[in-house]
């Protein structure tokens, strides 16, 4: 996602006792082969950042240069946690209903600000790496659309801010492009205003036409059924046209990822983005006497060409990142048309991620050595960004992809491979019956959640882009309107998938 911004540490939640996690003596146990080096660092650690993480310090020649300067002592990956066994048992998600709602207002205070139809990234305008005070297009699809389902797609609930927003995407689809791109593709625009960002950034955002046009086919697929159908095409249907355009016609070429950080013309994030939007804007395109076949057609062919993302056992993102949080991200959002939350490619997805970021952080491998549920994830192994931390929105993304697995083990739409592979994520034994899975995922997912929860509950409702990976704190970008998107949805499909369990007396 974002760049420029450093880190903000918070008050920390007492209750998992985080002024334990493992911070031995720099320099103590430090004897150890180099083999059996896990590495504590990260591009660019120091010696003196190294040994105030606790971890040992020996840098080694060049012919060595695959073992690590910075590794934990004694052999470790950072203490007394465990990576091998996870508790899945919560018999809820931890957030009150007091707090949803605080949420939920904070999340509608960063929609339609200063009565633009802009969508902030954060209103955190002074961090020490830059001010988040802006409308990023990939942020703002998602977040309209998160907008959208957290309100039961009900119209009224919605009309402000979706008018605003289609008023803003108005005007900022006829803007001069400063960068030499088209406008369209162009990451993030100030606010109110909405011109173009003109300073160094990753270009083009090839996902971000898509994701605008997905929010506002269903936007005006909900005029359409207020019997609005008139105005929609009117009004609405050109801009998704517009963007839909661009996306016809350049989906195969490379862009940047979803952190902003490298490009490629295969990333799974933006492919399935394009297979979702697609298929949305056809449907819209029908509900107003359009043609979208031609759209329909498209996003088979382009999943079709997705499929090779599944590999080594796990979807992966791009070559060079091939374990990254963005596809947790694209199964829950876009997995319906490829490999969905229920499927044993997602489970297997699953079973290497919680892996992969158990061992990415201490925060997690200490708690997981604890007992406490669940498990905290990131952008990717190896990440530098601010220090490297979980990610509230990642890990809210990874709680709903249990919460969706349990609906589909319920509604009897996964696979029997698909029901064993979900077991054996979950530490199930022999046989695994549908019932058994449902409430076993449904667990799961509240286990993810109320770690979660422990780690935002004591900031008032606001909720930051990142969770320290030592302490456990929040840091980085204040009121992150993603996070809160990402976390209320996740508690809105846990809702419904309760209710759904209960009703079919699972």
């Amino acid at each position: 996602m974002k760049v420029l911004v450093a880190v903000l540490v918070v008050t920390i939640p007492a209750v998992l006792a985080f002024s334990s996690l493992h911070h031995p003596k720099a320099q103590e146990g430090c004897d150890v082969s180099n083999s059996d080096k896990q590495d504590c660092g990260m591009v660019g650690t120091d010696q003196q950042q190294c040994e105030a993480s606790g971890c040992c310090w020996q840098p080694v020649s060049n012919t060595e240069k695959d073992t690590p300067w910075c590794f934990y002592p004694d052999g470790g990956g950072g203490g007394d946690g465990d990576c091998d066994n996870f508790n899945w048992e919560a018999s809820g998600p931890g957030f009150t209903d007091a707090f949803y709602n605080t949420m939920m207002a904070n999340y509608r205070a960063n929609l339609n600000v200063e009565g633009c139809g802009a969508v902030v990234a954060a209103p955190d305008g002074n961090t020490p790496g830059g001010s988040y005070y802006f409308h990023w297009m990939r942020d703002a699809g998602l977040s309209i659309k998160a907008w959208l389902d957290v309100n039961d797609n009900s119209h009224d609930a919605v009309s402000e801010v979706l008018e605003a927003y289609a008023g803003w995407v108005a005007k900022v689809q006829q803007k001069d492009d400063p960068n030499g791109i088209d406008v369209r593709v162009e990451p993030k625009f100030t606010i109110p205003d909405g011109n173009p960002y003109t300073g160094g950034w990753c270009r083009p955002q090839t996902d971000g036409p898509a994701l605008r046009a997905m929010a506002l086919s269903k936007w005006g697929q909900l005029m359409v059924k207020k019997d609005r159908a008139v105005e929609a095409r009117a009004d609405v249907w050109p801009l998704v046209a517009f963007d839909m355009e661009w996306v016809v016609a350049n989906w195969g070429q490379s862009g940047c990822d979803l952190w902003e950080e490298f490009t490629s013309d295969d990333f799974y994030w933006n492919r399935m983005a394009f297979v979702y939007s697609l298929n949305s804007a056809a449907d819209f395109a029908d509900s107003v006497g359009q043609d979208g076949s031609a759209w329909r057609v498209l996003a088979a062919e382009i999943a079709e060409a997705t499929k090779h993302h599944y590999e080594g056992g796990f979807i992966y993102e791009a070559k060079g990142r091939e374990k990254d949080g963005a596809v947790i991200h694209a199964i829950i959002t876009f997995g319906e048309f490829l490999h969905a939350p229920g499927s044993q490619e997602a489970a297997q997805t699953v079973a290497t991620y919680n892996k992969a970021f158990c061992n990415e952080y201490p925060i997690n491998q200490q708690l997981n050595g604890q007992g406490v549920p669940g498990v905290l994830i990131g952008r990717y192994p190896g990440d530098s960004y601010a220090g490297g931390n979980p990610w509230q929105l990642l890990t809210a993304a990874h709680a709903e992809i249990f919460y969706l697995g349990a609906e589909a083990a319920a509604l009897g739409t996964s696979t029997r491979a698909a029901q064993q592979a979900w077991g054996e994520v979950l530490g199930m034994k022999g046989n695994v019956t549908r019932a058994e899975l449902a409430r076993r995922s449904l667990s799961a997912g509240n286990a993810v959640m109320t770690r979660l929860w422990a780690h935002v509950k004591d900031d008032g409702g606001r909720i930051d882009e990142q969770i320290d990976k030592y302490t456990g704190k929040q840091a980085s970008a204040q009121a992150l309107t993603w996070s809160y998107a990402n976390i209320l949805h996740a508690l809105q499909t846990q809702r419904r998938v309760d209710r759904l369990l209960k009703s079919l007396d699972l």
